[in-house]
């Protein structure tokens, strides 16, 4: 499979494809077109002649489309006569609305017209995601041979969940010849075996034919002069609405989409073009990534394996955001309030007020092969919703999100109360059930082996995780002072007296005094997990560490251990289960990071803040498109090597939350706070790379502000006006 940095990406709400640095889909290959959990196109590989053609350059001229730009290969006529290499041009422009939209261009540099054959491979397998990630499967329905009609192709598959899934292929010229190739390959496994951590994707199984049709259009290029096709590929009724619209119409209208996406959002710049790049890069991702709904936009998790409605990482990315846009916020609570769970589902691990952990479409969750209609097997989820419930109404103060959303959260309270505390101890834990496609490790470390003793021994639940017990104190505070703003005196005094009990129980049972550090959670003996990893960092974040402690915390975090040069690590480089290639045993999260600086910035701890932002940054620059990933390897920083971190082979990209990570990274180097009654506090702690900072169009409550802070003789000075309500400075 190829890297995160040969992958091309497109997405438009619920529609999505990942190619290669080509634009081809190789068979066998998991790239793919993918619509709600179903791949609707295997194969779609382009070639002049026979040959593949010579990459120039693939740039993302903007978010939502791509240029690829192709010179030939030498080309031998049938009168023996030669077209010189890179005599002429092929241009394929991409992008995404309800399908896949392309325009192929072809100019011809030489003095004579060039007579040439373009040839397309197209198939679909229909393959679910699941499926296609390698979870066992024993059967599946039919894939129906392709037919074509003129200039449309019709490709379908009958499920065995009942429904017919189909994909039209439509092309501006119709095609001059058809050959039927042999039927695609069995599923590569990637380098390494596991593509998905617990998921052997190097495990034999059966393969259904994607019927593969090889379509060719015989065209004569006039001397400079371009000949155009274009096609579209739509998965189900998707493309109908602009199945009439050119290639140039198409963009136009998502050109639109996405400039209203601008305007709604703050604009921040910097006097460091790279890391207003690496913001600007940010924003577009997430925009990719989210899905437009009633209340605003609902940001799905990443691409190719998690763009669904997931719970953690959706809430995590939208506060994280707050500064950039609440419409992600808005959109997150109100997605998730309408599965939240109703009633006890051992399958599903659902209970009443719990927030779900993820939702699939496709057909191996319509038959019930997966849990995930939705799934609920997340414990962090549902502090987490009450956390952004009280962070949202603090950033706009609207009164309609409180109206809407209280009584989800009261059933997300309830839900820790009466459920969340599996043994009764005060402590809220996740239990690993026996259901089958579940998950073992209910945490954002959610992978077989991430909770384990420094001597490799799993550990057992009933896990109290440290981090889950930060937001569940945060939750309680946050939510106990809000509903002491809307007059609910009793209930919030309640929820402040379990909080500080939460808080002083956490700071003794947690607390590894040996080693200056907090466990990493309490096992089913309740026993502290010594293991020295960066789950701690999200208790500074949520505040229920003890300001002493906290300070060790950072001096630990950032330690060479801990601190690779590149970002804080997952786990301690000390730890015999430390591995820097490995998904959450050494490896480096860029949201991870920034929770930890959101962290350090609550306690005051600058110098530590500082030193993990910067390594965050300099990362950041390291990744085409200035995209962060979403993890990295954690191999120790090499100064003056020229060697940049090293990619971790899956890695989701782009991601949600590690495209959010910049934005929290900014609002806590700026001490960037919402105030009551509509006003904005800062506190800038500015390292050398972020010495000038302009951020505009920035939402607090009903009020725009626009803010210039910039070092002056040493000292940051803020310059703070009022706007205009809906403007950018962008």
């Amino acid at each position: 499979m190829p890297t995160a940095t040969q992958q091309l990406v497109l997405k438009e709400d619920d529609v999505f494809i990942v190619t290669d640095q080509y634009g081809n889909i190789p068979a066998g290959s998991p790239l793919g077109l993918y619509y709600r959990d179903t791949r609707y196109l295997s194969l779609f590989n382009l070639c002049l002649n026979g040959r593949e053609l010579e990459l120039l350059k693939a740039t993302n001229v903007e978010s939502f489309l791509v240029n690829l730009q192709f010179a030939n290969e030498l080309i031998v006529l049938e009168d023996g006569s030669r077209v010189l290499p890179q005599t002429i041009g092929i241009r394929r422009n991409r992008l995404v609305l309800g399908g896949l939209h392309e325009q192929i261009l072809l100019t011809n540099f030489n003095r004579e017209p060039v007579p040439v054959c373009l040839q397309l491979e197209i198939g679909a397998d229909f393959r679910d995601m699941f499926d296609v990630r390698g979870f066992p499967r024993a059967r599946w329905g039919e894939v129906h041979p392709p037919t074509l009609d003129g200039t449309t192709l019709h490709l379908r598959y009958s499920g065995l969940d009942g429904l017919d899934r189909h994909a039209t292929a439509v092309f501006s010229l119709p095609p001059d010849g058809t050959e039927w190739p042999d039927a695609d390959p069995a599923p590569a496994a990637p380098d390494g075996g596991v593509m998905i951590p617990s998921v052997d994707m190097a495990a034999p199984r059966p393969i259904i034919s994607s019927h593969p049709i090889r379509l060719t259009w015989n065209l004569t290029l006039p001397p400079d002069a371009a000949v155009e096709i274009q096609f579209t590929v739509a998965p189900e009724d998707k493309g109908v609405p602009f199945a009439a619209l050119s290639f140039d119409q198409t963009a136009t209208r998502l050109r639109q989409a996405h400039i209203d996406w601008q305007q709604g959002s703050t604009a921040i710049h910097t006097a460091n073009e790279q890391y207003t790049r690496l913001l600007r890069q940010g924003a577009a991702d997430l925009r990719i990534l989210s899905q437009a709904v009633d209340d605003g936009y609902f940001p799905t998790a990443g691409i190719p394996w998690y763009a669904v409605p997931f719970g953690r990482d959706s809430l995590i990315t939208a506060l994280q955001t707050l500064i950039l846009n609440p419409a992600l916020a808005r959109g997150t609570l109100a997605v998730l309030a309408a599965h939240q769970g109703r009633v006890v589902d051992l399958w599903r691990e659902e209970q009443p007020g719990k927030i779900l952990h993820e939702i699939r479409f496709g057909e191996m969750a319509r038959l019930k092969m997966v849990p995930h209609t939705p799934y609920y097997g997340s414990v962090d989820a549902t502090p987490l919703f009450i956390m952004l419930f009280v962070e949202t109404m603090r950033w706009t103060a609207d009164e309609s999100v409180y109206t809407k959303f209280l009584p989800h959260a009261l059933a997300a309270l309830d839900w820790i109360d009466q459920y969340g505390d599996v043994d009764g101890d005060g402590f809220v834990e996740y239990l690993a059930r026996d259901a089958p496609n579940g998950i073992r490790n209910q945490v954002w470390k959610d992978s077989g082996d991430s909770t384990q003793f420094p001597d490799g021994t799993l550990a057992e639940t009933p896990l109290a995780a440290c981090e889950v017990q930060g937001y569940v104190y945060a939750a309680k505070v946050g939510l106990g002072a809000l509903l002491a703003a809307h007059g609910d005196m009793d209930r919030a005094a309640r929820l402040a007296a379990e909080a500080a009990l939460l808080k002083a129980r956490f700071n003794t049972a947690f607390w590894l005094e040996e080693v200056g550090f907090y466990a990493q959670g309490l096992d089913a003996g309740k026993r502290p997990i010594p293991t020295i990893t960066s789950n701690p960092g999200h208790c500074l974040w949520t505040g229920i560490a003890d300001p002493d402690k906290a300070a060790l915390v950072a001096q630990r975090m950032t330690a060479p251990d801990m601190a690779s040069g590149w970002g804080v690590r997952t786990i301690s480089r000390d730890s015999p289960s430390y591995n820097p290639m490995s998904y959450h045993n050494g490896s480096i999260w860029p949201h991870d990071n920034a929770i930890l600086i959101a962290g350090l910035r609550r306690y005051g701890l600058r110098d530590a803040a500082v030193a993990v932002a910067t390594q965050l940054y300099e990362a950041g620059l390291q990744f085409p498109f200035y995209r962060l990933p979403e993890l990295y390897c954690g191999f120790a920083r090499e100064q003056g090597s020229g060697v940049g971190p090293a990619e971790y082979p899956v890695s989701c990209s782009p991601q949600a939350w590690a495209a959010g990570a910049p934005f929290l990274l900014t609002q806590s180097l700026l001490g960037l706070e919402p105030t009551a009654g509509g006003g904005i506090h800062t506190d800038p702690w500015l390292p050398a790379w972020l010495s000038d900072v302009t951020i505009g169009n920035l939402a607090v409550g009903v009020r725009r502000y626009r803010l210039h802070i910039a070092v002056r003789a040493g000292a940051p000075v803020v310059d703070c006006t009022e706007e205009a309500a809906h403007t950018n400075a962008e």
